[in-house]
């Protein structure tokens, strides 16, 4: 299904990247970007809003990711569920 929708071979992977993240943040690259929801238009009502250009000039309030060290987060997490 994600490969077909979205061009990747696996699914997204939220919550290891989370615990990877508060263990090794060197691992991922992002900005700090004001994040909203949209809750006004009946076309876009609850689509993230990304103002990854300072448009509304409003304060950034989240960190968005952009990119990650694939193999390093891989062998993190092979690595830590070893443990288990």
């Amino acid at each position: 299904f994600d490969e077909e929708k979205y061009g990747t071979d696996g699914g997204p992977l939220h919550d290891p990247c989370v615990i990877a993240y508060l263990l090794k943040p060197e691992l991922f690259r992002g900005r700090n970007c004001n994040v909203t929801v949209e809750t006004a238009s009946e076309l876009t009502m609850g689509m993230t809003v990304i103002d990854w250009w300072g448009v509304t000039k409003r304060p950034n309030n989240a960190m968005v990711m952009r990119d990650i060290d694939h193999d390093a987060l891989f062998a993190l997490l092979l690595e830590r569920l070893g443990r288990l």
